[in-house]
């Protein structure tokens, strides 16, 4: 069965792949550095702005699931997370690892798009060869991707990851009038209505109300040691 993440533990798994292979020399990450990635203004889509302890929370849940790891690097007073990606793509390439990174991190995407987007993570030859890529995950027996049909006004289709559920667009058949903008989250056939920034808001901003219930010594959820599997 396919592994299921909310919206967070998707940001913070993304953003603990991309700093992993962008800035390899800081890391694995402090949790005020994860704060920072998630919440950073380019190469997000939707920008967030997490308070520290639902990052903690997402982190937690990644780290119960072995998605994340813990270590205390000699010097150091605070310890530091690291991603365990190749355990949620069951030991797939980089490449593979690099497409789910940016759609995990930036929603859903042309093949075009995810090539621009992964150069600093990896390589690839072409658009055609992250289409192929694209294929082959959308073709799996519980697939980690699908292909969105192209909405008007649009050249190509855009591609969605499967992690945190299942996809939105506009149908095919929609009538669309001319000059009208795409609409990002209206439904395809068979798939309910869902506004997943509206929903992600909610989410948050009931994450960070009950935050705020919490007594001081409850605040920041207890993290686990984890066993270092890099």
């Amino acid at each position: 069965m396919i592994t299921e993440l909310n919206d967070v533990e998707a940001r913070v798994l993304g953003s603990l792949v991309e700093k992993s292979l962008t800035t390899p020399e800081s890391y694995p990450l402090s949790l005020n550095s994860l704060v920072l990635a998630c919440n950073q203004k380019t190469s997000r889509d939707p920008v967030l702005s997490l308070e520290e302890p639902v990052v903690a929370a997402a982190l937690h849940a990644l780290l119960e699931r072995s998605l994340a790891g813990r270590i205390h690097e000699p010097g150091s007073r605070v310890p530091k997370f690291m991603h365990h990606a190749e355990i949620l793509l069951e030991g797939a390439d980089a490449k593979t690892i690099a497409t789910i990174c940016v759609l995990l991190l930036r929603g859903p995407q042309t093949a075009g798009e995810i090539k621009t987007r992964t150069d600093r993570l990896c390589e690839f030859a072409s658009s055609a060869e992250v289409e192929s890529l694209l294929q082959d995950m959308s073709l799996r027996a519980e697939p980690w991707v699908v292909k969105l049909p192209r909405q008007a006004g649009q050249k190509e289709s855009r591609w969605r990851q499967l992690f945190t559920g299942g996809p939105t667009a506009v149908p095919a058949s929609a009538p669309v009038a001319a000059g009208a903008p795409a609409v990002a989250n209206a439904p395809v056939a068979g798939f309910p209505v869902v506004d997943r920034f509206a929903e992600l808001e909610k989410r948050v901003a009931a994450l960070e109300e009950a935050v705020k219930r919490l007594s001081p010594a409850d605040a920041v959820p207890e993290i686990p040691p984890v066993e270092n599997r890099g």
